[in-house]
């Protein structure tokens, strides 16, 4: 029975086992091999295996299919041949040596196919590769590709990718303005602002603030009025034309800073708010959809979770500082308070003591 090795000769390495008939490669999971690639077609290609062989065929994949590096469209495989599937390699072989593991779903309680192990990818996307120049016309969104549900998969990444950033321990500030620059490399935006609660007044504080390079104006280009619903009330602001909605009409920023789109999200954490993220633009002919809105909702929800570790993480931090201080404190007195305990049980210090109080003595003495 022939096999195909997922990644051969690395640590993610996986055998699957090829059954009589067709055998499918894919993004799409129910594929016989699924390869969760952001290149790899629903429907890449498909071996057929027969007593004669086995034969691969690309399915009119995007990217293609290759044999030992050679783009087929049908093509025989042979002992030892790798298949390239986009960044992916898999290794047809007629049998296993010893040391391979064994093919994913030989176990006897695996055999009813309720379960199926998909390899992730060997390395994440990078956010360059999932992101373009410019958005879409339907969205601000800086998606690569203009397929909708390629777009779906980049979001997602992108979402992956914005997470094990945010995962690295930064000091609060440096997390804040990480969070900032991503969202410039993500949308298309002007002005994008963070404002936490002080835990003290309960009031928003300004933490962190960006704008486009060629945009001069004061630093509060943010509408205070939005960003203070958008507190108090939790929920999600998005405005098509802030300076002709309602809500709005008495907001000075909005007209001095001519504020023309803008979009505003609570960040909560386990149980509350703890401040907003906010981002505007100026243009006439840029709006904000519900799809930003949804995916800015998905960030913000990223970002409050890792601004709440953040701050957790450096409060201990601080407290366990200021106990080692405490304890260095009292090992430094109890120190002292031994070394002097040495010194007065000293036998030369005792009598040195004994000739003083027999001085004082025989001062007394003589003074009556």
């Amino acid at each position: 029975m022939p096999y195909l090795i997922y990644a051969p000769e690395t640590p993610n390495e996986r055998v699957y086992e090829l059954k009589p008939g067709v055998n499918t490669i894919g993004r799409q999971i129910d594929n016989t091999v699924v390869l969760l690639g952001a290149t790899v077609s629903r429907r890449h290609a498909q071996i057929h295996v027969t007593p004669n062989g086995a034969i691969i065929q690309d399915c009119q994949s995007s990217n293609h299919t290759f044999v030992n590096q050679v783009q087929i469209d049908v093509c025989e495989l042979h002992d030892g041949d790798v298949i390239g599937c986009d960044e992916f390699q898999l290794k047809f072989v007629h049998s296993l040596t010893l040391s391979q593991p064994k093919p994913i779903g030989d176990d006897q309680e695996l055999l009813d196919n309720n379960l199926k192990q998909i390899p992730l990818p060997q390395s994440l996307d990078q956010l360059q590769n999932l992101v373009h120049q410019e958005p879409s016309n339907r969205s601000v969104l800086k998606l690569h590709s203009s397929d909708r549900e390629q777009q779906t998969v980049n979001k997602l990444k992108i979402l992956l990718e914005v997470s094990k950033q945010l995962c690295s321990p930064d000091e609060p500030d440096q997390l804040l303005h990480k969070i900032i620059d991503l969202l410039f490399q993500i949308m298309r935006i002007d002005h994008a602002v963070i404002l936490l609660v002080d835990e003290e007044s309960q009031q928003l504080e300004l933490k962190a603030a960006k704008s486009q390079e060629d945009l001069v104006g004061e630093q509060q280009f943010y509408s205070r009025k939005i960003v203070d619903l958008a507190y108090q009330s939790g929920d999600a602001i998005i405005t098509q034309d802030a300076k002709r909605d309602q809500r709005f009409q008495d907001s000075v920023s909005i007209f001095r800073e001519e504020i023309q789109n803008c979009m505003c999200v609570p960040l909560k954490n386990y149980t509350e708010v703890i401040g907003v993220l906010y981002v505007d633009n100026l243009s006439l002919f840029v709006g904000y959809s519900n799809e930003d809105l949804e995916f800015l909702i998905a960030l913000a929800n990223q970002a409050a979770v890792a601004i709440h570790m953040s701050r957790e993480f450096h409060k201990r931090e601080q407290k366990l500082k200021q106990q080692v201080l405490e304890l260095q404190i009292q090992i430094d007195q109890t120190r002292k308070e031994n070394e002097i305990a040495e010194i007065v049980n000293n036998d030369f210090f005792q009598r040195l003591e004994q000739r003083a109080e027999n001085f004082r003595n025989k001062n007394s003495l003589i003074e009556e």
